[in-house]
């Protein structure tokens, strides 16, 4: 009962929440006192990753649509949007474009914490096309990646048959490419925790048993590191002068695209 109420009980105060902030209740009046002294920062941070925060309210919207089903309906629907190899070899094109929308609550929390962090900071300097570019080809290539390695196991290895119609939706994909391509971006310690943690994650996903998931996890990785030649291009180049670690690139100060507010500039 408390899990159908909990939607409703959000809206509600949501709603009261902004009431008292138009009215200057004193209910909120600490938080009225923050975004006057921190909105205007916040404001460019979203606007200067216009593709990561899309997809982020996306992601939003299309959670709160599966939390409002039948927990039955819930998993019939992410298996129908699934890319396991049954709708691969079928329906291709339709799963690999919706899989990447569909995550669960926890995971939510999870990856807007870590795209607000990490690929706003990489749509900044990459641009958006580019963004947006890099992060489709690791997620299709890390799928496919991990359904060919589903296929060995199954036909070769003798795993069972049910992994042909394993679940397998989310953004982990795309977002472990341009993790790894912001090594590029970064300089000093950024660069060596960075990359000593996807290093971590290419060294687990090539131990047998850890499961096709964390396969195409690594080959993620290495997608994204061989996407290194797009860092080349001119204003991509023009974009890395400021800021060397991840914590410069949070500030406004010091994050790379300085001139990311002129016309035509998302490229």
């Amino acid at each position: 009962m408390l899990r159908h109420l909990l939607p409703a009980a959000t809206v509600g105060i949501g709603v009261l929440a902004a009431l008292s902030l138009a009215n200057d209740w004193k209910l909120t009046a600490p938080l009225a006192r923050a975004w006057r002294r921190h909105g205007g920062t916040v404001r460019w941070y979203v606007a200067s990753a216009p593709a990561t925060f899309v997809y982020l309210a996306i992601l939003v919207v299309t959670t709160w649509v599966l939390l409002g089903m039948p927990e039955d309906a819930r998993a019939a629907f992410l298996r129908a949007q699934s890319t396991n190899l049954r709708h691969l070899s079928s329906e291709p094109v339709r799963v690999l474009v919706r899989s990447a929308f569909f995550v669960t609550k926890a995971e939510l929390v999870v990856w807007f914490a870590l795209f607000a962090a990490l690929l706003a900071p990489a749509e900044r300097w990459l641009g958006s096309a580019r963004t947006i570019a890099a992060f489709a080809t690791g997620h299709v290539l890390a799928t496919a990646g991990a359904a060919v390695d589903v296929w060995v196991h199954v036909r070769y290895l003798h795993a069972p048959d049910t992994l042909w119609n394993v679940q397998d939706t989310g953004a982990s994909y795309g977002f472990m490419t341009l993790a790894a391509l912001m090594v590029y971006r970064v300089r000093g310690g950024s660069r060596i925790l960075l990359g000593a943690v996807l290093a971590a994650v290419v060294v687990y996903g090539a131990v047998e048993g850890t499961g096709f998931t964390a396969r195409g996890h690594a080959l993620a990785v290495l997608v994204g590191l061989a996407l290194y030649p797009i860092t080349h291009h001119e204003r991509v180049r023009s974009r890395r002068g400021a800021g060397r670690s991840l914590l410069d690139l949070w500030r406004r100060r010091s994050a790379d695209g300085p001139d990311r507010g002129r016309p035509g500039e998302r490229t």
